[in-house]
């Protein structure tokens, strides 16, 4: 993976975490997302994995609210 994928993929990741707390209604604290996860009290989601799995299919707004709903947020 070069710099351009690397950067591509995180910058990914900050816009599935910032539409996660958005379509959450900010019931999710930024407090809770690590760079790679989503911290709830009691487990731990990954991010990356569930945007690999859902990627060729989904939108990345399909993807937060797939999270959102899976979790009950």
């Amino acid at each position: 993976m070069n710099g351009i994928d690397i950067h591509d993929n995180l910058k990914v990741l900050q816009d599935l975490k910032f539409l996660i707390y958005d379509f959450s209604n900010h019931r999710i604290d930024f407090h809770n997302f690590d760079i790679l996860t989503l911290d709830l009290p009691t487990k731990q989601i990954d991010l990356v994995s569930a945007y690999q799995a859902q990627k060729i299919d989904h939108t990345i707004e399909e993807i937060a609210w797939s999270i959102i709903n899976d979790n009950h947020l």
